[in-house]
């Protein structure tokens, strides 16, 4: 072992071992390879977190649109109390107009501390006392927050990590650069690199993340041999991603999918592909619209400027937040041919998604609004999706109307990918374990209106419904005004000890937990967590055949896809 990495093991040790003796001071200290730090102890004093770590240089003035580089070490001491800021992101309305002139506030909108493009921090959860195990082996938790690489922070109350450390876990949650700052390509960016690319900043973060957490977490008494990262929506995106990536081998070792799977049509560097313009020559409309000189002039816009004009559909910008790019380096071919391939990272994985994944979405347009008629809506599949149409409307009829606008919206961004996702691991002879969660929370009973129509329905097991489950955060942020009931925390605690089960061993199972059993084609095994764990096979059949060929479709014909472009919103017919 390197002698340095040793010497941080054996101080993270001791440290450790000396924390429930600081209970009462409220603080620790602690040395890791950057330098000195000062964090916090949880009331119980079972769990110290130290926030608001840098793990790269920030991307300010001409480090705008490079790639991430290890922060350099400090002297002195560091005060870790306090997270550091969100990366730049657009601020929504609290609430809405929805239906009938009735206002309702807008899901997932919650208060973010301060912006800004210095963002580039991380927040470390590592108990205090672990029993008989080895401290300087506890296993890692990487979190990745979701919010369609637009908006979200690692430090939001649902993803406090207390909870999983006192499980014996050290958790790590990150920021990364998003929207226009995160996946921007121009000629002039990539002329400047190396390696001749651009775009995928937000990915290349979460890299650089990772390498942290390699060199320093021994430091907190984790094994950097011992990681698995984990997401919801856009945070599983990165974690396919992560997994598709050449640049990421031997970060992590094991991998959860929560709602995403980053399956889309890709746009390639320099050359259009699947639909898409270059991503280069995109960004360089998008900048001469928006000012000469180039990428310096562009660097010389300030920050909020920069975010405004990305997100104000009049300046005709695209959705940033889903370019990630095919640059040759950092993805050389989309990562759906990457594991059609089989040449994605071979580590067990969890994947799954939830019953009612449009619900709350609903709310950002990305879900159709419900047909005047059956006759509207049947006329609408055909014309979208041709001889596939009678498939279609056998397993979404027009009986159910907003129903069946919801389910096909399910099963098309998020039930096939992931179920795909989980087909695909059996060739690079990996285990996976997949998940359906249709728990209905009090919350969950809530109704609203849907995708800006006459419609009403109950939220359902919602979108990022599942987050506060795994990581015991019950009656946060948009939560907080619905108190969970005890069956909510029972359920809790069982999905929360099968993630940290699976992060210690590769394998969700132990104790007296419903034995889970592993994912394979051939009889579709998956665990169904409504009420309680319930070991269930056969989700949902016929939607993996029937997405999977209208991906294909889409696929062949050059029709561009993305989260935007689900059930009926999408198509194979041009």
């Amino acid at each position: 072992m390197n002698p340095l990495k040793m010497v941080a093991r054996l101080s993270g040790v001791l440290v450790l071992c000396s924390l429930n003796a600081l209970a009462a001071a409220g603080e620790v200290k602690l040395t890791i390879p950057q330098g000195d730090i000062v964090g916090d102890q949880s009331a119980d004093g079972s769990v110290a977190s130290f926030k608001g770590l840098p793990y790269a240089i920030p991307p300010t003035g001409d480090r705008r649109w490079t790639a991430a580089e290890a922060a350099p070490a400090w002297t002195g001491r560091r005060s870790a109390t306090q997270s550091g800021p969100a990366c730049m992101q657009p601020t929504p309305p609290e609430t809405m107009s929805f239906g009938p002139g009735t206002e309702q506030p807008l899901m997932y909108v919650e208060p973010v501390p301060v912006m800004s493009e210095d963002c580039l921090y991380l927040n470390v959860w590592s108990p205090t006392s672990t029993g008989t195990e080895a401290r300087a082996d506890l296993p890692v938790m990487v979190w990745i927050h979701g919010g369609g690489f637009t908006t979200g922070y690692g430090s939001a109350p649902v993803y406090d990590g207390e909870a999983l450390a006192k499980q014996g876990v050290i958790v790590v949650s990150i920021n990364y650069r998003m929207g226009i700052f995160g996946f921007f390509a121009h000629p002039e960016l990539s002329a400047e690199n190396p390696d001749g690319i651009s775009a995928n900043f937000g990915i290349t973060d979460q890299i650089a993340a990772l390498r942290w957490v390699r060199e320093n977490i021994s430091a907190f008494g984790g094994n950097p041999d011992n990681v698995t990262i984990f997401g919801e929506s856009a945070g599983s995106w990165a974690v396919s991603l992560l997994m598709a990536t050449p640049l990421s081998e031997g970060l992590f070792h094991k991998a959860i999918g929560q709602s995403g799977a980053y399956f889309y049509a890709m746009p390639g560097l320099q050359k259009p592909s699947m639909g898409y313009p270059s991503a280069e020559s995109t960004g360089s409309d998008f900048g001469e619209k928006l000012t000469p000189g180039g990428v310096r002039g562009l660097r010389s816009i300030t920050a909020q400027d920069l975010l405004n004009a990305s997100t104000t559909t009049g300046q005709g910008a695209p959705n940033f937040g889903q370019f990630v790019v095919v640059d040759g380096k950092v993805f050389k071919r989309p990562v759906r041919d990457t594991f059609a391939l089989g040449e994605q990272r071979a580590v067990p994985v969890i994947v799954g998604f939830n019953s009612d994944e449009g619900s709350g979405l609903s709310d950002y347009g990305v879900v159709a609004p419900t047909p005047a008629n059956a006759a509207d809506y049947e006329a609408d599949v055909r014309a979208r999706y041709g001889d596939l149409a009678g498939a279609y409307l056998k397993l979404y009829p027009a009986d159910r109307l907003t129903d069946a606008v919801f389910d096909a919206y399910r099963d098309s961004e998020f039930g096939w990918r992931m179920e795909y996702w989980a087909d695909l691991m059996e060739q690079v002879n990996a285990p996976a374990w997949m998940y359906y969660f249709s728990h209905i929370t009090p919350f969950g009973e809530t109704e609203r209106w849907v995708s800006f129509g006459l419609e009403k329905r109950k939220l359902g097991a919602f979108h990022a419904g599942e987050i506060p489950f795994v990581f015991k955060t019950l009656n946060t942020n948009w939560q907080s005004d619905v108190p969970a009931l005890p069956y909510d925390y029972a359920l809790a605690d069982k999905m929360s000890a099968y993630w940290v089960n699976f992060a210690k061993t590769g394998d969700p199972n132990g104790g007296a937990l419903p034995l889970w059993e592993t994912y394979k084609p051939v009889d579709r095994k998956f665990m169904s967590f409504q009420g309680d764990a319930v070991p269930s096979a056969n989700l949902l059949t016929g939607s993996l055949e029937l997405h999977r060929e209208i991906d294909e479709r889409r696929a062949e014909r050059g029709i561009p896809w993305d989260g935007g472009r689900a059930g009926l919103l999408g198509q194979t017919e041009k």
